[in-house]
Protein backbone atom coordinates (compact mmCIF):
# COMPACT_ATOMS: atom_id res chain seq x y z
CA UNK A 1 0.00 0.00 0.00
CA UNK A 2 1.46 3.37 -1.07
CA UNK A 3 1.96 6.12 1.46
CA UNK A 4 -0.26 9.22 1.19
CA UNK A 5 1.22 12.15 -0.71
CA UNK A 6 2.41 14.87 1.66
CA UNK A 7 0.85 18.29 1.28
CA UNK A 8 2.86 21.23 -0.02
CA UNK A 9 4.43 23.02 2.90
CA UNK A 10 3.69 26.76 2.85
CA UNK A 11 6.60 29.16 2.62
CA UNK A 12 7.54 30.57 6.02
CA UNK A 13 8.78 34.10 5.77
CA UNK A 14 11.77 35.05 7.92
CA UNK A 15 10.78 36.83 11.12
CA UNK A 16 12.63 39.53 12.98
CA UNK A 17 14.06 38.80 16.42
CA UNK A 18 12.01 39.78 19.43
CA UNK A 19 11.69 43.55 19.34
CA UNK A 20 10.91 43.97 23.01
CA UNK A 21 12.71 42.84 26.14
CA UNK A 22 11.40 42.53 29.71
CA UNK A 23 13.07 45.87 30.52
CA UNK A 24 11.36 47.61 27.61
CA UNK A 25 7.99 46.15 28.59
CA UNK A 26 8.54 47.32 32.17
CA UNK A 27 9.34 50.93 31.27
CA UNK A 28 6.53 51.05 28.74
CA UNK A 29 4.21 50.46 31.68
CA UNK A 30 4.70 54.12 32.70
CA UNK A 31 1.75 55.56 30.80
CA UNK A 32 -0.90 58.27 30.90
CA UNK A 33 1.37 61.21 31.73
CA UNK A 34 -0.10 63.88 33.98
CA UNK A 35 0.94 67.34 32.77
CA UNK A 36 1.23 70.30 35.16
CA UNK A 37 1.97 73.67 33.57
CA UNK A 38 4.00 76.29 35.44
CA UNK A 39 5.08 79.77 34.35
CA UNK A 40 8.80 79.07 34.81
CA UNK A 41 11.15 76.13 34.41
CA UNK A 42 10.79 73.16 36.76
CA UNK A 43 14.38 73.05 38.03
CA UNK A 44 14.16 70.34 40.72
CA UNK A 45 12.13 67.23 41.54
CA UNK A 46 12.19 65.10 44.69
CA UNK A 47 9.91 62.30 45.91
CA UNK A 48 9.14 61.91 49.60
CA UNK A 49 11.10 58.88 50.88
CA UNK A 50 8.22 58.12 53.27
CA UNK A 51 4.94 56.64 52.06
CA UNK A 52 2.80 57.66 50.16
CA UNK A 53 5.76 59.25 48.32
CA UNK A 54 4.36 62.65 47.40
CA UNK A 55 6.25 64.71 44.85
CA UNK A 56 7.83 68.11 45.60
CA UNK A 57 8.86 70.25 42.64
CA UNK A 58 10.31 73.77 42.55
CA UNK A 59 9.46 76.39 39.95
CA UNK A 60 9.92 80.15 40.17
CA UNK A 61 9.44 81.24 43.81
CA UNK A 62 7.28 78.31 44.90
CA UNK A 63 7.58 74.75 46.12
CA UNK A 64 4.54 72.63 45.29
CA UNK A 65 3.69 69.19 46.63
CA UNK A 66 1.78 66.84 44.33
CA UNK A 67 -0.23 64.08 46.00
CA UNK A 68 0.61 60.61 44.72
CA UNK A 69 -2.97 59.46 45.41
CA UNK A 70 -5.09 62.27 43.96
CA UNK A 71 -2.51 63.43 41.35
CA UNK A 72 -3.21 67.03 42.33
CA UNK A 73 -1.20 69.82 43.97
CA UNK A 74 -2.44 69.89 47.54
CA UNK A 75 0.23 72.09 49.17
CA UNK A 76 2.07 75.19 48.00
CA UNK A 77 4.95 76.88 49.85
CA UNK A 78 5.46 80.45 48.61
CA UNK A 79 7.68 82.03 51.27
CA UNK A 80 10.61 82.93 49.02
CA UNK A 81 11.22 86.22 47.25
CA UNK A 82 13.43 84.83 44.48
CA UNK A 83 13.88 81.66 42.44
CA UNK A 84 13.80 78.49 44.55
CA UNK A 85 16.22 75.59 44.08
CA UNK A 86 16.51 72.07 45.40
CA UNK A 87 13.37 71.45 47.44
CA UNK A 88 14.04 68.12 49.19
CA UNK A 89 12.30 66.01 51.87
CA UNK A 90 13.98 64.59 54.95
CA UNK A 91 14.08 60.80 55.03
CA UNK A 92 11.13 60.65 57.46
CA UNK A 93 9.09 63.02 55.27
CA UNK A 94 8.32 65.48 58.08
CA UNK A 95 10.59 68.33 56.94
CA UNK A 96 11.26 70.00 53.60
CA UNK A 97 14.29 72.20 52.89
CA UNK A 98 15.06 74.56 50.00
CA UNK A 99 17.39 77.40 49.07
CA UNK A 100 16.84 80.39 46.80
CA UNK A 101 18.75 82.81 44.59
CA UNK A 102 19.31 85.27 47.44
CA UNK A 103 21.25 82.75 49.56
CA UNK A 104 18.34 82.02 51.95
CA UNK A 105 17.82 78.46 53.26
CA UNK A 106 14.52 77.53 54.91
CA UNK A 107 13.21 74.31 56.49
CA UNK A 108 9.45 73.76 56.56
CA UNK A 109 7.10 71.45 58.40
CA UNK A 110 5.34 69.47 55.66
CA UNK A 111 2.15 69.12 57.70
CA UNK A 112 1.41 72.85 58.18
CA UNK A 113 4.04 74.52 55.91
CA UNK A 114 5.46 76.50 58.84
CA UNK A 115 9.06 77.72 58.53
CA UNK A 116 11.01 76.06 61.37
CA UNK A 117 14.62 76.98 60.51
CA UNK A 118 16.02 79.92 58.54
CA UNK A 119 19.66 80.24 57.52
CA UNK A 120 21.43 82.94 55.50
CA UNK A 121 25.05 81.81 54.97
CA UNK A 122 25.70 83.82 51.79
CA UNK A 123 24.33 86.37 49.33
CA UNK A 124 24.85 84.03 46.40
CA UNK A 125 22.34 81.53 45.05
CA UNK A 126 22.10 78.26 47.00
CA UNK A 127 21.55 75.51 44.43
CA UNK A 128 21.94 72.49 46.72
CA UNK A 129 20.10 71.74 49.98
CA UNK A 130 19.99 68.14 51.05
CA UNK A 131 19.25 66.24 54.27
CA UNK A 132 21.47 63.42 55.46
CA UNK A 133 19.90 60.04 54.54
CA UNK A 134 19.89 58.84 58.17
CA UNK A 135 20.58 61.79 60.51
CA UNK A 136 17.59 63.97 61.40
CA UNK A 137 19.52 67.20 62.02
CA UNK A 138 22.33 67.12 59.44
CA UNK A 139 21.97 69.32 56.37
CA UNK A 140 24.21 69.88 53.33
CA UNK A 141 24.24 73.06 51.23
CA UNK A 142 26.26 74.30 48.27
CA UNK A 143 26.11 77.71 46.61
CA UNK A 144 27.55 79.93 43.93
CA UNK A 145 30.08 81.40 46.37
CA UNK A 146 32.04 78.16 45.75
CA UNK A 147 31.57 76.95 49.33
CA UNK A 148 30.03 73.67 50.51
CA UNK A 149 28.65 73.75 54.05
CA UNK A 150 27.57 71.05 56.49
CA UNK A 151 24.98 72.14 59.06
CA UNK A 152 23.39 71.02 62.28
CA UNK A 153 19.83 72.37 62.35
CA UNK A 154 20.16 73.13 66.05
CA UNK A 155 22.88 75.71 65.32
CA UNK A 156 22.99 78.80 63.12
CA UNK A 157 26.66 78.30 62.25
CA UNK A 158 27.92 75.61 59.86
CA UNK A 159 29.80 72.65 61.26
CA UNK A 160 32.22 72.44 58.34
CA UNK A 161 33.00 74.58 55.30
CA UNK A 162 34.82 73.30 52.20
CA UNK A 163 36.44 76.02 50.07
CA UNK A 164 38.51 74.03 47.58
CA UNK A 165 36.26 74.77 44.61
CA UNK A 166 37.23 77.43 42.08
CA UNK A 167 33.82 77.84 40.42
CA UNK A 168 30.09 77.45 41.12
CA UNK A 169 29.05 74.33 43.05
CA UNK A 170 25.77 73.15 41.54
CA UNK A 171 25.59 69.57 42.85
CA UNK A 172 26.41 67.65 46.02
CA UNK A 173 25.28 64.45 47.70
CA UNK A 174 25.96 62.16 50.65
CA UNK A 175 27.72 58.83 50.28
CA UNK A 176 26.09 57.55 53.44
CA UNK A 177 27.64 54.09 53.61
CA UNK A 178 31.14 55.62 53.69
CA UNK A 179 30.15 58.80 55.58
CA UNK A 180 31.48 60.93 52.73
CA UNK A 181 30.27 64.01 50.85
CA UNK A 182 30.57 64.18 47.05
CA UNK A 183 30.48 67.55 45.29
CA UNK A 184 30.48 68.61 41.66
CA UNK A 185 31.70 72.04 40.55
CA UNK A 186 31.76 74.05 37.36
CA UNK A 187 35.56 73.89 37.54
CA UNK A 188 35.19 70.34 36.16
CA UNK A 189 36.14 68.44 39.33
CA UNK A 190 34.25 65.92 41.44
CA UNK A 191 35.53 65.99 45.02
CA UNK A 192 34.97 63.66 47.97
CA UNK A 193 35.23 64.96 51.53
CA UNK A 194 35.29 63.15 54.86
CA UNK A 195 33.66 65.26 57.63
CA UNK A 196 35.61 63.32 60.23
CA UNK A 197 38.94 64.88 59.19
CA UNK A 198 39.99 68.53 59.26
CA UNK A 199 39.22 70.78 56.31
CA UNK A 200 42.90 71.63 55.92
CA UNK A 201 43.52 68.15 54.55
CA UNK A 202 41.26 68.92 51.59
CA UNK A 203 39.29 66.32 49.65
CA UNK A 204 39.93 62.63 50.23
CA UNK A 205 40.00 62.10 46.46
CA UNK A 206 39.01 64.13 43.41
CA UNK A 207 38.18 63.21 39.81
CA UNK A 208 38.51 65.40 36.75
CA UNK A 209 35.31 65.33 34.72
CA UNK A 210 36.66 67.83 32.13
CA UNK A 211 33.26 69.57 31.86
CA UNK A 212 31.22 71.71 34.29
CA UNK A 213 29.57 69.17 36.59
CA UNK A 214 25.78 69.50 36.70
CA UNK A 215 24.90 66.50 38.88
CA UNK A 216 26.53 63.83 41.06
CA UNK A 217 24.85 60.67 42.31
CA UNK A 218 25.97 57.84 44.57
CA UNK A 219 25.10 54.52 42.91
CA UNK A 220 26.58 52.17 45.51
CA UNK A 221 29.15 52.06 48.29
CA UNK A 222 31.98 52.15 45.78
CA UNK A 223 30.46 53.73 42.65
CA UNK A 224 29.71 57.37 41.88
CA UNK A 225 28.17 58.94 38.76
CA UNK A 226 28.76 62.48 37.54
CA UNK A 227 27.06 64.38 34.71
CA UNK A 228 28.56 67.29 32.83
CA UNK A 229 28.62 68.23 29.19
CA UNK A 230 27.07 65.63 26.85
CA UNK A 231 28.30 62.69 28.92
CA UNK A 232 27.92 60.74 32.15
CA UNK A 233 30.98 59.27 33.85
CA UNK A 234 31.08 56.40 36.33
CA UNK A 235 33.83 56.46 38.99
CA UNK A 236 35.19 53.69 41.19
CA UNK A 237 35.84 55.17 44.66
CA UNK A 238 38.08 52.36 45.85
CA UNK A 239 40.29 52.32 42.75
CA UNK A 240 40.14 56.10 42.34
CA UNK A 241 39.56 56.03 38.60
CA UNK A 242 36.93 56.25 35.87
CA UNK A 243 35.43 52.91 34.87
CA UNK A 244 32.88 53.96 32.25
CA UNK A 245 31.95 56.98 30.11
CA UNK A 246 28.44 57.24 28.64
CA UNK A 247 28.24 59.53 25.63
CA UNK A 248 24.66 58.85 24.56
CA UNK A 249 23.54 62.51 24.46
CA UNK A 250 23.86 65.42 22.04
CA UNK A 251 23.65 68.21 24.63
CA UNK A 252 24.47 68.79 28.30
CA UNK A 253 23.24 66.17 30.78
CA UNK A 254 21.49 68.15 33.52
CA UNK A 255 20.20 65.56 36.01
CA UNK A 256 20.74 62.04 37.33
CA UNK A 257 18.39 59.84 39.33
CA UNK A 258 18.59 56.31 40.70
CA UNK A 259 15.92 53.75 39.84
CA UNK A 260 17.32 51.16 42.24
CA UNK A 261 17.55 47.73 40.67
CA UNK A 262 16.14 49.11 37.41
CA UNK A 263 19.18 51.24 36.65
CA UNK A 264 20.23 54.87 36.27
CA UNK A 265 18.12 57.71 34.83
CA UNK A 266 19.73 60.65 33.03
CA UNK A 267 18.05 63.72 31.53
CA UNK A 268 19.57 66.11 29.01
CA UNK A 269 18.99 69.43 27.28
CA UNK A 270 18.41 67.50 24.04
CA UNK A 271 15.02 66.49 25.47
CA UNK A 272 15.87 62.86 26.21
CA UNK A 273 15.57 60.89 29.45
CA UNK A 274 17.42 57.59 29.15
CA UNK A 275 17.66 54.51 31.37
CA UNK A 276 21.05 52.82 31.76
CA UNK A 277 21.51 49.28 33.07
CA UNK A 278 23.70 49.84 36.14
CA UNK A 279 24.03 46.08 36.75
CA UNK A 280 25.88 45.67 33.45
CA UNK A 281 29.47 46.85 33.27
CA UNK A 282 28.73 48.32 29.84
CA UNK A 283 25.86 50.51 31.17
CA UNK A 284 23.80 49.93 28.04
CA UNK A 285 20.70 52.02 27.32
CA UNK A 286 17.58 49.94 28.00
CA UNK A 287 14.86 52.54 27.38
CA UNK A 288 14.24 56.23 26.84
CA UNK A 289 11.67 58.99 26.43
CA UNK A 290 11.75 62.04 24.15
CA UNK A 291 10.23 65.29 25.35
CA UNK A 292 9.46 68.41 23.39
CA UNK A 293 11.74 70.68 25.41
CA UNK A 294 15.08 70.50 27.29
CA UNK A 295 14.99 68.43 30.49
CA UNK A 296 16.15 70.09 33.72
CA UNK A 297 15.12 67.52 36.32
CA UNK A 298 13.92 63.95 36.55
CA UNK A 299 13.20 61.42 39.29
CA UNK A 300 11.37 58.22 40.14
CA UNK A 301 9.46 57.38 43.32
CA UNK A 302 10.99 54.92 45.83
CA UNK A 303 8.26 52.38 45.05
CA UNK A 304 9.04 52.74 41.30
CA UNK A 305 5.45 53.66 40.57
CA UNK A 306 5.76 57.26 39.34
CA UNK A 307 8.26 58.88 37.00
CA UNK A 308 8.48 62.69 36.92
CA UNK A 309 10.30 65.01 34.51
CA UNK A 310 10.63 68.80 34.65
CA UNK A 311 11.20 70.85 31.48
CA UNK A 312 12.55 74.33 30.77
CA UNK A 313 9.13 75.36 29.41
CA UNK A 314 7.57 74.98 32.87
CA UNK A 315 5.92 71.67 32.09
CA UNK A 316 5.96 68.86 34.66
CA UNK A 317 5.25 65.37 33.28
CA UNK A 318 4.31 62.60 35.73
CA UNK A 319 3.92 59.07 34.37
CA UNK A 320 2.29 56.40 36.54
CA UNK A 321 2.77 52.66 36.35
CA UNK A 322 0.10 50.29 37.61
CA UNK A 323 1.80 47.80 39.90
CA UNK A 324 -1.21 46.09 41.47
CA UNK A 325 -1.02 42.39 40.56
CA UNK A 326 -4.06 40.60 39.21
CA UNK A 327 -6.10 38.72 41.77
CA UNK A 328 -5.16 35.06 41.69
CA UNK A 329 -7.91 32.48 41.37
CA UNK A 330 -8.39 30.33 44.48
CA UNK A 331 -6.79 26.96 44.15
CA UNK A 332 -9.05 23.96 44.16
CA UNK A 333 -8.59 21.65 47.08
CA UNK A 334 -7.09 18.36 46.01
CA UNK A 335 -9.37 15.39 46.61
CA UNK A 336 -8.39 11.78 47.19
CA UNK A 337 -8.92 8.99 44.66
CA UNK A 338 -11.40 7.26 46.98
CA UNK A 339 -13.68 10.31 46.83
CA UNK A 340 -13.52 10.38 43.03
CA UNK A 341 -14.45 6.69 42.79
CA UNK A 342 -17.28 7.20 45.24
CA UNK A 343 -19.03 9.95 43.27
CA UNK A 344 -18.28 8.54 39.81
CA UNK A 345 -21.51 8.57 37.77
CA UNK A 346 -23.52 10.30 40.52
CA UNK A 347 -24.65 13.08 38.17
CA UNK A 348 -25.62 10.84 35.23
CA UNK A 349 -29.40 10.54 34.70
CA UNK A 350 -29.54 8.38 31.55
CA UNK A 351 -29.57 11.15 28.95
CA UNK A 352 -27.57 9.08 26.44
CA UNK A 353 -29.46 5.84 27.05
CA UNK A 354 -31.02 5.62 23.57
CA UNK A 355 -28.14 7.23 21.60
CA UNK A 356 -26.14 4.97 19.31
CA UNK A 357 -22.44 5.77 19.21
CA UNK A 358 -20.93 5.48 15.72
CA UNK A 359 -17.33 4.87 14.87
CA UNK A 360 -15.15 7.93 14.55
CA UNK A 361 -14.51 9.16 11.02
CA UNK A 362 -11.25 10.52 9.76
CA UNK A 363 -11.25 14.24 9.21
CA UNK A 364 -11.28 15.07 5.50
CA UNK A 365 -8.59 17.51 4.44
CA UNK A 366 -9.79 19.96 1.82
CA UNK A 367 -7.08 20.54 -0.74
CA UNK A 368 -6.51 23.75 -2.61
CA UNK A 369 -7.08 23.74 -6.37
CA UNK A 370 -3.36 23.92 -7.15
CA UNK A 371 -2.73 21.04 -4.71
CA UNK A 372 -5.24 18.87 -6.57
CA UNK A 373 -3.49 19.58 -9.90
CA UNK A 374 -0.03 18.86 -8.48
CA UNK A 375 -1.29 15.66 -6.87
CA UNK A 376 -2.65 14.58 -10.27
CA UNK A 377 0.61 15.63 -12.03
CA UNK A 378 -1.16 18.34 -14.05
CA UNK A 379 1.74 20.80 -13.91
CA UNK A 380 0.41 23.33 -16.39
CA UNK A 381 -3.00 23.51 -14.70
CA UNK A 382 -1.28 23.97 -11.31
CA UNK A 383 0.59 27.01 -12.67
CA UNK A 384 -2.61 28.53 -14.08
CA UNK A 385 -4.48 28.02 -10.79
CA UNK A 386 -1.69 29.85 -8.89
CA UNK A 387 -2.65 33.12 -10.65
CA UNK A 388 -6.40 32.88 -10.08
CA UNK A 389 -8.32 35.44 -8.05
CA UNK A 390 -8.23 34.78 -4.31
CA UNK A 391 -4.81 33.14 -4.26
CA UNK A 392 -2.47 35.00 -1.90
CA UNK A 393 0.98 36.08 -3.18
CA UNK A 394 2.63 33.78 -0.63
CA UNK A 395 0.71 30.81 -2.04
CA UNK A 396 1.73 31.73 -5.62
CA UNK A 397 5.39 31.80 -4.56
CA UNK A 398 4.88 28.44 -2.86
CA UNK A 399 3.49 26.86 -6.08
CA UNK A 400 6.29 28.30 -8.26
CA UNK A 401 8.95 27.06 -5.83
CA UNK A 402 7.35 23.63 -5.65
CA UNK A 403 7.28 23.28 -9.44
CA UNK A 404 10.87 24.52 -9.66
CA UNK A 405 12.06 22.12 -6.95
CA UNK A 406 10.43 19.22 -8.82
CA UNK A 407 12.19 20.25 -12.05
CA UNK A 408 8.93 20.86 -13.94
CA UNK A 409 9.50 24.47 -15.09
CA UNK A 410 10.14 23.61 -18.74
CA UNK A 411 7.31 21.05 -18.85
CA UNK A 412 4.91 23.55 -17.25
CA UNK A 413 5.74 26.28 -19.80
CA UNK A 414 5.65 24.03 -22.86
CA UNK A 415 2.88 24.68 -25.39
CA UNK A 416 1.90 28.17 -24.21
CA UNK A 417 0.93 31.24 -26.18
CA UNK A 418 0.66 34.98 -25.51
CA UNK A 419 -2.56 34.71 -23.48
CA UNK A 420 -1.31 31.94 -21.19
CA UNK A 421 2.05 33.67 -20.58
CA UNK A 422 0.53 37.06 -19.75
CA UNK A 423 -0.64 36.16 -16.15
CA UNK A 424 2.87 34.98 -15.27
CA UNK A 425 4.47 38.20 -16.57
CA UNK A 426 1.93 40.42 -14.78
CA UNK A 427 2.45 38.64 -11.47
CA UNK A 428 6.24 38.91 -11.78
CA UNK A 429 5.88 42.64 -12.49
CA UNK A 430 3.79 43.14 -9.34
CA UNK A 431 6.02 41.06 -7.07
CA UNK A 432 9.51 42.05 -8.24
CA UNK A 433 9.89 44.49 -5.31
CA UNK A 434 9.53 41.61 -2.81
CA UNK A 435 13.01 40.24 -2.15
CA UNK A 436 11.56 36.89 -1.05
CA UNK A 437 10.27 36.25 -4.60
CA UNK A 438 13.28 37.61 -6.53
CA UNK A 439 15.05 34.31 -7.17
CA UNK A 440 11.82 32.57 -8.20
CA UNK A 441 10.96 35.36 -10.65
CA UNK A 442 14.47 35.28 -12.12
CA UNK A 443 14.28 31.53 -12.81
CA UNK A 444 10.82 31.59 -14.41
CA UNK A 445 11.35 34.75 -16.52
CA UNK A 446 14.72 33.49 -17.68
CA UNK A 447 13.19 30.20 -18.83
CA UNK A 448 10.35 32.08 -20.60
CA UNK A 449 12.86 34.24 -22.50
CA UNK A 450 14.84 31.16 -23.57
CA UNK A 451 11.73 29.27 -24.73
CA UNK A 452 9.59 32.08 -26.16
CA UNK A 453 12.03 34.82 -27.25
CA UNK A 454 10.50 35.09 -30.70
CA UNK A 455 6.95 35.08 -29.34
CA UNK A 456 7.78 37.92 -26.89
CA UNK A 457 9.31 40.04 -29.69
CA UNK A 458 6.15 39.76 -31.81
CA UNK A 459 3.75 40.35 -28.88
CA UNK A 460 3.28 44.04 -27.92
CA UNK A 461 1.75 43.06 -24.56
CA UNK A 462 4.56 40.73 -23.48
CA UNK A 463 7.24 43.10 -24.78
CA UNK A 464 5.74 45.97 -22.81
CA UNK A 465 5.50 43.87 -19.62
CA UNK A 466 9.10 42.68 -20.00
CA UNK A 467 10.28 46.27 -20.56
CA UNK A 468 8.48 47.45 -17.41
CA UNK A 469 9.99 44.53 -15.49
CA UNK A 470 13.47 45.51 -16.65
CA UNK A 471 12.86 49.13 -15.59
CA UNK A 472 11.80 48.07 -12.10
CA UNK A 473 14.79 45.77 -11.75
CA UNK A 474 17.14 48.63 -12.70
CA UNK A 475 15.38 50.86 -10.15
CA UNK A 476 15.84 48.26 -7.40
CA UNK A 477 19.52 47.86 -8.33
CA UNK A 478 20.04 51.63 -8.15
CA UNK A 479 18.41 51.74 -4.72
CA UNK A 480 20.65 48.90 -3.53
CA UNK A 481 23.73 50.81 -4.70
CA UNK A 482 22.62 53.94 -2.81
CA UNK A 483 21.96 51.89 0.32
CA UNK A 484 25.47 50.43 0.14
CA UNK A 485 26.93 53.94 -0.13
CA UNK A 486 24.96 55.13 2.90
CA UNK A 487 25.97 52.00 4.82
CA UNK A 488 29.61 52.74 4.06
CA UNK A 489 29.22 56.32 5.32
CA UNK A 490 27.60 55.11 8.54
CA UNK A 491 30.40 52.59 9.08
CA UNK A 492 32.96 55.40 8.79
CA UNK A 493 31.02 57.57 11.24
CA UNK A 494 30.64 54.75 13.76
CA UNK A 495 34.32 53.89 13.47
Amino acid sequence: MSAPIARIQPVRNPVLPEATTPEIRYWRGFRAPLLVKENNAVNHIHFNPASPHDLAFTSSTRIQILSSKTQRVHKTIAKFKDTVYSGEFRHDGKLLVAGDATGLIQCFDTSNRAALVTLKPTKYAVHVTKFHPSSLSTLLSASDDRVVRLWDLTSSDPLVEYRDHTDYVRSATFVASLNLIATGSYDGYVRLYDPRVTTSEGPVVQFYHKEPVESVLSLSETTLASAGGPMVKIWDLTAGKKIRQLGNFQKTVTCLASAGERGLLAGSLDGHVKVFDSHNSEYQVTFGWKYGAPVLSTGISPNLRQLATGLTTGLLSVRTRKTEPKAALPEKQAKSGNFARMIRGAEYHGELEHQTMKGSKKKTIRLKQYEKHIKAFRWSDALDSAFQTGVAPEQTVMVLEELRNRGKVVITLTGRDEDSLEPLFKWCLRSIHDTRATTVIADWIGTCIDMYGSVIEKSPILSNLLSQLQTRVNSQVAKAVEVQKIEGMLDLLMA
